[in-house]
């Protein structure tokens, strides 16, 4: 009896001593492949979600780089309009997980497809803000998943993340007089994306959500725009190891203007937020996601001067 105490024990350490606290990942088994990220995307829908986006990558892995793993890899961008519009008046850095992203992934050769996307814990983490909000979208996450998979279970990434003191997100503050803040953020945006397009960044989706605010009497902002951003190359090298990176691909970039504040603020993701929960320790990917933080901070910089 003690042996087998001990046998129970150990695999109740095992099974629990490589949890990622920072993603929530779902597997469910398509060997017939009836399962897909629109079936999904259509489910959420069905859910009270928004899907902004539903971005099929494989396409562009196989045209761009000549090969690929999966049977088939998609990015979602999604937001759950009731959540975004109690949590965005408080912390309006909270926008950059309006949308959040899901990832949707299935390996060649592999019978089971994936869904992975944030925790609570991660969003609260990343803002340093607690709200019982984040838990109850969570939940929510969860019972959708299960309405629209009724058999995926919730599975082990096998790896712990890291934790980190670095700052998870940047905050981007100009002065700008509450009257000429509309007219000065379209020649911030335009001169943003000029920069991004050499640097090989790509805007997937807008979403106007002041506009959602607005059909709610929310009205504390002149504007509220959140930018899905994508750089395919970091991507593509991430999944190759990481698929469940796609949980922060695209990443949210928000701008905003409050009322009164006479202050455009744009706020993003920071690359320790992959680099930690993801566990990632090679050299060469470690360069490539820290330039291109730093490309993206000098695009910002260089367009507000």
């Amino acid at each position: 009896m003690k042996k087998l105490i001990l046998i129970f024990v150990l695999i109740l350490t095992y099974g629990t001593a490589f949890a990622n606290d920072d993603i929530l990942l779902y597997k469910v088994e398509n060997k017939d492949l009836k399962v897909s990220a629109q079936s999904i995307a259509d489910g959420l829908t069905a859910n009270g979600y928004m899907v902004a986006k539903n971005q099929d990558m494989n396409g562009p892995y196989k045209k761009q780089f000549g090969t690929t793993t999966f049977q088939s890899y998609s990015l979602m961008s999604v937001y759950h309009p009731e959540t975004s519009v109690g949590l965005v008046p408080k912390y309006a850095e909270s926008g950059i997980f309006t949308p959040f992203s899901i990832t949707v992934y299935q390996h060649q050769g592999d019978d089971a497809l994936y869904i992975a996307f944030l925790t609570a814990k991660a969003q609260e983490n990343i803002i340093k803000k607690k709200d019982p909000l984040f838990s109850d979208l969570e939940a929510l996450n969860k019972k959708t998943i299960m309405s629209i998979l009724p058999t995926a279970v919730e599975t082990s990434l096998g790896y712990e993340n890291v934790k980190t003191d670095k700052p998870l997100y940047t905050k981007y503050s100009f002065d700008v007089d509450d009257d000429e803040a509309v007219e000065a953020m379209g020649d911030l945006m335009m001169m943003m994306q000029n920069g991004m397009k050499p640097s090989g960044f790509v805007v997937a989706n807008y979403i106007d959500f002041n506009a959602v605010l607005k059909e709610e009497k929310r009205e504390d902002y002149l504007f509220y725009d959140a930018y899905s951003l994508c750089k395919l190359k970091i991507i593509y090298e991430l999944s190759k190891t990481k698929p469940e990176a796609g949980a922060f691909a695209p990443c949210t970039m928000v701008i905003y203007h409050k009322k009164g504040s006479n202050k455009t603020e744009i706020v993003s993701l920071n690359i320790d937020n992959l680099t930690s929960t993801l566990a990632i320790d090679d050299k060469k990917l470690l360069a490539m996601l820290e330039k291109a933080q730093s490309d993206m901070q000098n695009i910002i910089e260089e367009s507000a001067e």
